[in-house]
């Protein structure tokens, strides 16, 4: 009886240890699938840049399209500046929309601001050198130009209620681009165009030579 059991055990241990795995099976298989997802994260990472650098430039166009729309639906001249501020000791490219109540209403009137947006990380207001203008022809001497002037004109870049983009002092219709990227990498160019006779506003995908629509 003692033997018939001692047996059964045997046989039991036995059948378990062919149903189990050794530690060099169980090594392989972690390193397999390591080295697989090593190679997906390599392949992935461009989209992923990609997407980075759409998502900043989706920013400035949101912003520039409330701007406009605020502009329009409430009567208002809206102003929109392109700042770098430097937050938590991290630097931020800002896009600000601020109602100018003192165009209307003179000077001394509050002029409230309706959102301070950073386009994502790690793009920045940046144009490469070399780099054509984009197929509006706005200009690319600098990173922000509006009016053919770098950074825009001193007296700011308003939308009016006619969904027009004017130059503060003259309310005159006025286009611009806003170029984005990263240094050294080409293919993160964006631009963001505003013909200012319409308020039309247009984002493009650059590859440091040509330009194509988003």
């Amino acid at each position: 009886m003692k033997e018939r059991e001692t047996k059964a055990n045997r046989d039991m241990r036995e059948d378990n240890s062919e149903r189990g795995f050794s530690l060099i099976e169980m090594s392989a298989v972690v390193m397999l699938i390591l080295i697989i997802s090593a190679m997906a994260l390599i392949a992935y990472s461009p989209t992923l840049q990609d997407a980075r650098f759409d998502a900043a430039m989706r920013e400035v166009i949101d912003q520039l399209r409330q701007a406009r729309e605020y502009s329009v639906t409430n009567r208002r001249y809206v102003q929109v500046t392109f700042p770098t501020a430097v937050v938590g000791g991290i630097t931020q490219y800002q896009v600000v929309m601020q109602v100018r109540n003192d165009l209307t209403a003179g000077a001394g009137a509050v002029n409230p601001v309706l959102s301070t947006v950073p386009i994502e990380s790690p793009a920045q207001y940046y144009v490469f050198a070399g780099t054509p203008d984009t197929p509006d022809g706005f200009g690319n001497s600098a990173p922000v130009v509006f009016e053919g002037l770098a950074g825009g004109p001193l007296s700011g870049m308003l939308f009016q209620s006619d969904g027009e983009l004017v130059d503060g002092a003259t309310f005159q219709p006025i286009n611009g681009t806003v170029f984005m990227g990263q240094p050294g990498k080409n293919s993160t160019a964006r631009a963001v165009t505003v013909l200012g006779g319409t308020g039309r506003i247009r984002g493009w995908k650059g590859t440091g030579a040509i330009w194509a629509r988003f």
